[in-house]
């Protein structure tokens, strides 16, 4: 028996000097098992109860569910659910024109460049609290500085109450929010380019390919991973959008609710009030596990289909 507790000890200790790497792992998966599983397990439970988030909780099945899909909430849910597909199209389209395009320019360009990178990533670095209410100042329709602008050139018919117009106030902070983000995927851009290999480039040009040929039949086709990557991002970060519109048009997402999007719709039902017809933490929850059930496939198919054009 002496003799069997030595031996232990020693597996244990190889096995400890063999796989050393847990123990560093072992802090973030704590802290990732804590802060992002536990909780979103939880929030599953929850789903299945009617609860207020103080008191005790009464089973309710998939009620909750109906009420999202089929009840009180689902004009609310197709709705908040169209804002969130349209803002996807508009930022993945802005991301890949605009961002490839001066990810382009910045690598034509020898001089200059690294004052140019800072310059576009800079929004990228504001906090979304002060970048609203910069823009709530610039957008204002009495005073600010985008219709005086108009004013100023002679295009006063331009000017509107560019969040107050319930057709322009979604395209209009899916802009901000493009101005904020954009230096993002110009960066990726660019260090996509500048991992092609030169010899590619050469070969096209001993061919005679020149300029947009080039781009076309070399650049597009080799930077497709880092598109389908930066279209996975925009699918995440768009179906998570609540802050740029939380610092702009507060919870209530108007005007009339047409800038509501799923994080807004989660907020107001989860928390209550502003023109819920109905609320409750498990209501909360299981919108939360909607956003999940629509977020995991179609971020786990692109990342598929991304990894099918690497070389």
């Amino acid at each position: 028996m002496n003799s069997e507790i030595p031996t232990r000890q020693s597996s244990f200790l190889l096995f400890i000097r063999k796989h050393n790497y847990l123990l560093l792992v072992l802090p973030a998966l704590l802290l990732y098992t804590v802060f992002i599983i536990y909780p979103f397990l939880n929030s599953i439970r929850y789903s299945f109860f009617e609860w207020s988030g103080v008191g005790p909780m009464t089973y309710i099945g998939l009620g909750n569910y109906h009420t999202i899909f089929f009840g009180a909430l689902q004009e609310f849910f197709v709705r908040a659910l169209k804002h969130n597909l349209f803002a996807f199209v508009i930022n993945f389209s802005l991301q890949t024109i605009f961002g490839l395009g001066l990810a382009l320019a910045l690598y034509a360009v020898t001089k200059g460049s690294n004052l140019y990178k800072t310059i576009f990533f800079l929004p990228n670095t504001l906090s979304t609290v002060i970048v609203g209410f910069l823009w709530n100042l610039l957008l204002n329709p009495q005073w600010g500085m985008v219709n005086r602008f108009f004013e100023m050139v002679g295009l006063d018919f331009l000017s509107r109450p560019w969040l107050g117009d319930p057709k322009l106030a979604l395209p209009t902070i899916l802009a901000v929010s493009a101005w904020r983000g954009l230096g993002f995927p110009i960066l990726v851009y660019l260090a996509a380019l500048l991992a092609i290999p030169e010899e590619y480039v050469e070969a096209a040009k001993i061919d005679g390919a020149k300029g947009f040929q080039i781009i076309h039949h070399i650049y597009i086709p080799l930077i497709l991973p880092t598109t389908f990557t930066l279209m996975t991002l925009s699918f995440i970060w768009t179906f998570n959008m609540f802050d740029l519109i939380f610092a702009l048009q507060g919870a209530s997402a108007g005007p009339n609710y047409a800038t509501d999007v799923l994080g807004t719709l989660f907020y107001r039902i989860t928390f209550g009030g502003m023109g819920s017809s109905a609320t409750g933490m498990g209501l909360g929850a299981a919108i939360a596990v909607v956003i999940f059930s629509v977020l995991f496939p179609v971020s786990y198919l692109l990342n598929r289909i991304s990894k099918k054009f690497e070389l």
